[in-house]
């Protein structure tokens, strides 16, 4: 934030999962956070203690689209109680005379942000304007929990890059190559909606995994896959290898210069100062062979990590 808006914006108060800043002056009207590793940002419209409070506060906004969000949510997307709060003010909210009905915005679209922190605290209320890009409904991530069955946290991961990205129901049919599958939690995410997957991975997969008949398993590092192991036509290529991002990178491209795949779902691993330092050029290094605009961020199952996705 001191690199891309110092002298703009200083911190105000904090707590967990939740940030302010005071803005030193006034912020320019195209004025963008472009924080990578927020879920949501926007302009404070100030603190409400009662529903009625943030209808008063939300006013001036005109939005038709409404994010009801905990101030702080466990990654599992578990505490019942947390969400039964945030719930019991969401139906509130929209039970009022002209109330939003909404969740899911479209570019241009004004957003309200109403943050529920825990009992007695007041709900803060902010907006934004929906850009391409940003979470199309950040409460239906932070929700997610990672079922049983699931072989890793990778299920989670995907399926929130597939929300995050809106092609939930658009991978029938469709061809998956993923560098470094085992042990199959975003493999399993991508089957069960339809796609055919090849899995790149010298590791051991989940049986269940192995079973499924469109689940193809090339058993090499991704270093030594070669081109006639794989589909001539692939629509999308997937990663989340614990390796340095450029390395990852080399290995995408290679492979997304031959197929020119529809998509890309990448997951950036930062694990040292130096990646930190080095990211910034290597994303701008991939918008020029990515299929579709590449955007970034942090999303809730992530951890030291970002997702990179890129779209036709």
């Amino acid at each position: 934030m001191a690199a891309r808006h110092g002298g703009l914006l200083t911190p105000a108060f904090m707590r967990p999962q939740l940030i302010t800043w005071k803005v030193q002056g006034e912020l320019p009207g195209n004025f963008r956070l472009g924080a990578q590793f927020a879920q949501v940002s926007g302009v404070s419209l100030g603190m409400a203690k009662t529903v009625l409070e943030v209808a008063e506060r939300a006013a001036p906004a005109q939005a038709a689209v409404w994010h009801i969000l905990p101030r702080e949510v466990p990654e599992d997307g578990s505490a019942a109680e947390t969400w039964a709060r945030v719930d019991g003010i969401e139906t509130e909210i929209r039970a009022l005379p002209d109330g939003p009905q909404r969740c899911q915005p479209k570019p241009g679209d004004t957003v309200v942000s109403v943050i529920v922190g825990a009992e007695g605290e007041p709900m803060l209320v902010g907006c934004h304007r929906h850009q391409p890009g940003d979470l199309g409904d950040p409460a239906a991530l932070l929700r997610l929990a990672l079922p049983p069955e699931a072989p890793s946290r990778a299920w989670m991961k995907m399926e929130q890059a597939l929300d995050w990205l809106g092609i939930q129901e658009d991978l029938k049919g469709r061809t998956v190559l993923e560098l470094g599958s085992a042990p199959g939690g975003a493999s399993l995410s991508l089957l069960s909606r339809g796609a055919t997957v090849y899995g790149v991975d010298t590791g051991a997969m989940d049986a269940r995994v192995l079973a499924h008949p469109s689940f193809h398993h090339l058993k090499v590092a991704a270093g030594d896959l070669r081109p006639g192991m794989v589909p001539d036509q692939v629509d999308l290529l997937v990663s989340d290898m614990n390796l340095e991002p450029r390395v990852v990178c080399q290995y995408v491209e290679k492979f997304a210069s031959r197929l020119r795949p529809l998509g890309l779902i990448l997951t950036l691993k930062i694990n040292s100062a130096k990646v930190e330092a080095e990211l910034p050029d290597l994303i701008h290094r991939i918008r020029d062979w990515a299929p579709g605009p590449v955007y970034v961020r942090q999303l809730p199952a992530n951890r030291q990590e970002v997702t990179l996705v890129s779209w036709q």
